[in-house]
């Protein structure tokens, strides 16, 4: 009897700390629900790429409206190369994401983890947040304006 309660005590102690694990995990980043500013509800949220304004249309969820409220003072994101296939950088603070495996293709723009943009230039395939797509721009464009070491990515708001 003995042994018996006490593969259930370890049983239970190794369940609470995977649950305590998971939730750690999962928590964090991007789990700041950003109220959206009623200040933004009739701007546009406005994309440029190392100086030019890019054509975006943008998703209507609640990521893309807290990022309009950081837009609201001008986001900067310092961008990297990464894969192969898309420019990434951290964002100044985290907002709300409900990712979701998802294929992106030239174009996409998503948030990952709740913190970084990634604008992608090829295919790939990960959890992600749909932000946008950049349109009014052909592959090779897209490929020629971000298929570089570094690009500079700035949000701001006009007036619709």
């Amino acid at each position: 009897m003995n042994r018996t309660v006490m593969a259930i005590a370890v049983l239970a102690v190794v369940l609470v700390a995977g649950i305590g694990i998971y939730f750690a995990l999962n928590a964090g980043q991007g789990d700041d629900p950003s109220p959206v500013d009623p200040g933004v509800d009739d701007m546009d949220l406005i994309l440029t790429i190392d100086g030019r304004k890019v054509d975006v249309v943008w998703e209507d969820n609640p990521s893309v409206d807290a990022i309009k409220v950081l837009a609201k003072d001008k986001m900067t994101v310092s961008m990297e190369r990464y894969g192969g296939f898309e420019q990434t950088g951290s964002m100044p603070k985290s907002v709300v994401k409900n990712d979701s495996w998802i294929q992106t293709s030239s174009g996409d723009i998503v948030l990952y983890r709740g913190v970084q943009i990634s604008i992608f230039f090829d295919d790939n395939a990960y959890d992600y947040t749909r932000l946008g797509k950049i349109s009014g721009m052909s592959e090779s464009e897209i490929t020629a304006m971000l298929d570089r070491p570094n690009v500079t990515a700035v949000f701001t708001l006009e007036k619709s």
